[in-house]
């Protein structure tokens, strides 16, 4: 026997959810990428004289530029994300209406 399909209530709940968790591993993924472009840089900087500023603010800058096209990324895919979960609630919420419109109007025509 198959299971039935899950309520409009625990569809929505369960798209909620799904967004959370993934947005949780979007965080995850990301902290574990900054972390890795900081071990990358610090050990570039160890192999690079203190005395030799100018290679070492490369390095530095070049640092800036992964993170900040990181942290554009990570944008990029919540607001994706979080747009595709949005139209999946108001088409959950749509169908809601659409039940209680119909639920009225029964109960007008009796």
């Amino acid at each position: 026997m198959a299971t039935p399909d899950p309520t409009l209530d625990e569809q929505y709940l369960q798209t909620i959810n799904e967004q959370k968790n993934y947005l949780t591993s979007l965080q995850e993924a990301f902290n574990r990428h900054c972390d890795e472009i900081t071990a990358e840089t610090q050990n570039l900087l160890a192999i690079i004289p203190e005395t030799d500023t100018e290679s070492r603010d490369r390095i530095i800058e070049e640092q800036k530029n992964k993170l900040s096209e990181a942290l554009a990324q990570l944008k990029t895919e919540i607001e994706k994300s979080s747009n595709t979960s949005r139209i999946k609630l108001e088409e959950i919420n749509l169908r809601r209406e659409e039940i209680k419109l119909k639920e009225m109007e029964k109960l007008m025509t009796i």
